[in-house]
């Protein structure tokens, strides 16, 4: 049996053919009004046929509509059973697999948005709704900055990229509209100092809430600002480890970058339907 795994980001469909060891056969690359033809091209091109096809897992960007509809749409133009999950979500299923199938893992990642993907015994977790963890609107400063999603103070209204911005522009940094990360974090004015300490404030006070709310094994992180260093990472570590509610427990999760392997999604979706 094999297992085809797709993974939908942008209007890019990469698609890979897995065998029974989710070891990986072949990948092809498309356009998401492709898709289906992708699973299908790779089926045949490997001398398979779709009923030798356990299952399709694919991960769906979160712009890109909800990924049971596309899971649905896929299966009915393929006649394969089909499972989807967010992007966010295959990611964190396979970062947990690729190391060494970690129990209880959860992947954030923070650029122009705020996304998270728990694992749970080698499964993505989902609600009652078979929806996936938000986080994004978690309050972290009552009566904050207002987010998209309609509240004031949300996570991701401080740690997403214009959260940034607004932080180093309310503390006077020339230029603040445009800054990256990496520019605000080598600046050495006194409104840069106060910005950068603000930022990884919040920051870290958000993923420790995270931590302190799941007890992950592991904490994977993902976007620009794990690209800063030391600047920003170690007055970052030092407010999470200091305010761990575990932080005297001998085991404590343990907190690293995201795996930079391309694959790490389309594996995460091919394990889906395990």
């Amino acid at each position: 049996m094999y297992i085809v795994s797709a993974v939908l980001n942008g209007n890019k469909s990469t698609v890979a053919l897995f065998d029974k060891e989710y070891k990986l056969l072949a990948k092809t690359e498309g356009t998401q009004q492709e898709l289906c033809q992708l699973c299908l091209n790779v089926i045949a091109e490997n001398g398979a046929k779709t009923a030798d096809v356990d299952y399709i897992g694919v991960a769906v960007d979160g712009a890109l509509g909800a990924p049971a509809s596309v899971a649905a749409e896929l299966e009915k133009n393929t006649g394969v059973k089909c499972c989807g999950a967010s992007l966010i979500g295959a990611k964190a299923l396979g970062e947990a697999y690729t190391a060494g199938d970690v129990p209880f893992l959860v992947d954030i990642k923070i650029d122009d948005k705020v996304e998270c993907g728990v694992v749970s015994d080698k499964k993505i977790y989902f609600g009652m709704n078979q929806q996936e963890v938000n986080v994004s609107s978690m309050v972290i400063a009552f009566g904050g900055y207002e987010c998209d999603c309609g509240r004031k103070g949300c996570f991701e209204a401080y740690a997403s990229n214009s959260g940034l911005k607004r932080i180093a522009a309310e503390a006077g940094v020339a230029g603040a509209e445009n800054l990256t990360h990496k520019e605000l974090f080598a600046m050495n004015t006194p409104e840069a100092e106060c910005a950068k300490k603000l930022y990884v404030e919040y920051l870290a006070n958000g993923i420790t809430n995270i931590i302190n709310l799941f007890q992950p094994n592991e904490l994977v992180l993902e976007g620009p600002f794990t690209e800063v260093g030391d600047a920003l990472n170690a007055p970052m570590m030092d407010i999470i480890l200091r305010e761990q509610y575990t932080h005297s427990m001998p085991n404590k999760c343990n907190i690293r970058s995201a795996n930079c392997e391309a694959d790490t999604a389309l594996i995460g979706a091919a394990l889906l339907g395990r």
